[in-house]
């Protein structure tokens, strides 16, 4: 039964205007009271109480209506809707609240577009500034979307309405819930009857609700993202939006709760006070428990950066696939398709030695080449048993991986083999040594990584846990948390399941494993700090990760193809990345802004690395060419 213009309810006290709308199982009017004030009365739909499928429930359905009106009551803030009354007409309840004269966000949405930044990042802190005290009371929203947000008629001012379905909960207790969400704004616990709950439930959907107004897009559900469906950043479908808020919206979005922000609070820090800000140091400095160095200040302008190509290197006959430049910066190690390993000299380009002369070579691919970081006062021993010193050889060694499933270490002054590493059973695609140079790590298309000794050549530990090809290797470098304590060296590994996995290098344990990217990860690669790994993927994105929390902290768009090779300059200034969309661009980490992009290859980009003092770049692909590019 539906209640018509003139129908008097509570002894008189209220009288129906009109019916406003309805949903699922409560319907809405607009009244007027005895003041002649308007009033919105909220109750249930009577089909619903009488329906044969809910009578068993109705009781519950009377009781949760009240107990939603009771938690409206407690809250008394300027952006909730304010409750008036709560009383039975017949079997009905009723809840009597304010009424807001305007529309919802939905309805401005649909007939206006995007709404500009400011104003709607306005509106979300006002509704962030409600979720505080509600959070306060022990309540939980759990249904923020445009829809239950209204804005005042020639006001910046937003109210919170409808909470049908707020619970309390204790902060980060399992608690059953009733499993109800709008796909797009609940977060994955919220598709779960029994979950950990706390403040980053109403994160997530405040965040997805800001990302809805200014982009007119509903986000991707959570269940689609847990299906490897990726969410596009906003700046995707509005680039107008700044990279403070993008960020913001990214980090409440996290499907990990532990990676969101703990606080409403502390996610509204990130939408921060100023657009110059930077949002990259906000977002590492906020969602990070770690301690973090204070982050010097970010210019408002960055120059574009001038790169120019000095030298292009010719003499492989097939697809350069990997570089390395030596720790002191003179020589290039080039790996190819050719199956040979070319050693060139920087400043001048010249081809000074090929590795696997005869028949020592590699019978497929070269795929990975990486210089042993330590030269002095190490040794190997060779296939004849006899020891010798890294000194007596200059540089030491080189190492190889190659798609003949083997790992070759050369002595880079003679260029003769020192010895073969056999152990993986299908392609090595990456190659790393740790930072005393005492041991490799591989990682192989048979799923696993592998830890070898360098002066001996034993394998001494498999890792395993990946489901498919494990393209790209790194070890953590020495640094003040790790010169003295193996137990804290890491290994990193991308794979082409779409995980990055983090493991303890004296044990094999797996630490933990990122996840975020929608395609292969490709290319993996430490600071020289040690705190921030990039990585770059299939999905034609370059993420940046927090080394100690594991959190996601930026996404950097922009290669239209999938992302091959990412590497940092030594002062964590710069990242630069090589793509299949045959450029390399450059990226300021702090702003996350892209101040180069270097055209010059004809085919797909392989492999980028920068030299130890920063001012030169190389970069090899499938035109068969290595390129040398000089900062102007």
């Amino acid at each position: 039964m539906v209640w018509n213009p003139g129908k008097s309810l509570f002894g008189g006290r209220y009288i129906i205007e009109s019916q406003l709308g309805e949903g699922g199982i409560g319907i809405t009017y607009l009244a007027i009271n005895q003041q002649n004030q308007l009033r919105v009365i909220k109750t249930l739909k009577e089909e619903i109480l009488n329906h044969p499928a809910w009578i068993l429930h109705r009781n519950k359905l009377r009781q949760d209506f009240r107990d939603e009106a009771v938690r409206l009551a407690v809250c008394h803030h300027p952006h909730i809707v304010k409750i008036e009354n709560v009383f039975d007409e017949g079997n009905l309840p009723c809840m009597v609240m304010e009424y807001i004269e305007g529309e919802d966000l939905g309805q401005r949405l649909k007939r206006t577009g995007v709404l500009p930044e400011a104003e709607a990042v306005l509106y979300i802190r006002q509704i962030g500034d409600a979720l505080t005290l509600i959070h306060s009371k022990g309540l939980l929203h759990r249904d923020l979307k445009p829809r239950n947000i209204m804005i005042r008629i020639e006001k910046s001012e937003a109210m919170l309405i409808d909470f049908g379905i707020s619970r309390e909960f204790i902060p980060n207790a399992v608690q059953r819930h009733t499993v109800y969400r709008t796909p797009g704004f609940a977060p994955p616990e919220q598709y779960e009857l029994e979950a950990p709950r706390g403040e980053y439930i109403d994160i997530y959907a405040l965040a997805a609700t800001l990302y809805n107004i200014l982009t007119a897009v509903v986000p991707t559900s959570a269940e689609d993202r847990r299906h490897n469906i990726n969410l596009e950043p906003p700046q995707y479908f509005n680039p107008s939006i700044s990279n403070r808020v993008n960020q913001a919206i990214m980090c409440g979005m996290d499907l990990e709760s532990t990676y969101r922000p703990q606080s409403v609070q502390e996610w509204l820090n990130l939408l921060g006070s100023s657009p110059g800000d930077d949002v990259a140091t906000i977002a590492l400095s906020s969602a990070s428990k770690a301690r973090q160095p204070s982050p010097s200040p970010v210019p408002v302008m960055l120059e574009r950066e001038n790169w120019q190509c000095i030298q292009t290197l010719k003499g492989h006959s097939s697809m350069v696939h990997a570089i390395a430049i030596s720790p002191n910066g003179q020589f290039i190690a080039s790996g190819s398709n050719d199956k040979t390993i070319k050693l060139w000299q920087v400043g001048t380009g010249k081809l000074v030695r090929q590795m696997g002369r005869w028949f020592s070579g590699h019978s497929n691919m070269v795929h990975s080449v990486a210089f042993c970081p330590i030269s002095a006062n190490s040794s190997y021993q060779g296939e004849s048993g006899r020891t010798t010193k890294t000194t007596d050889i200059n540089w030491g060694i080189l190492a190889s991986g190659s798609w003949d499933n083997t790992i070759k270490l050369w002595d880079i002054n003679t260029g003769k083999e020192i010895r073969t590493l056999i152990g993986h059973t299908n392609w090595v695609n990456s190659v790393a040594f740790s930072p005393d140079g005492k041991l490799l790590a591989s990682g192989s298309a048979d799923c696993t990584i592998k830890l070898w000794q360098v002066n001996t050549g034993i394998e001494i530990q498999t890792f395993t846990g990946h489901s498919d090809s494990v393209s790209s290797v790194a070890y953590s470098p020495r640094t003040a948390t790790t010169t003295n304590s193996q137990d804290r060296q890491l290994v990193a590994s991308g794979s082409n399941d779409y995980t990055i996995k983090l493991w303890q290098a004296y044990t094999g344990r797996n630490i933990c494993t990122l996840t975020g990217h929608s395609f292969f990860v490709n290319c993996i690669a430490f600071s020289h700090d040690g705190e921030i790994l990039a990585s770059g993927s299939g999905d034609n994105t370059i993420k940046l990760w927090h080394i100690n929390t594991g959190k996601e902290i930026q996404t950097f768009t922009g290669h239209s193809d999938s992302v091959w090779s990412v590497a940092f300059s030594r002062d964590r200034q710069f990242l630069v990345s090589g793509s299949w969309d045959k450029t390399i661009k450059l990226w300021h980490l702090q702003s996350g802004r892209e101040i180069s992009t270097l055209t010059g290859h004809s085919s797909y980009v392989r492999c980028v690395a920068f030299s130890p003092d920063g001012q030169t770049l190389v970069s090899s692909g499938d035109d068969d060419t290595i390129k040398i590019w000089r900062r102007g």
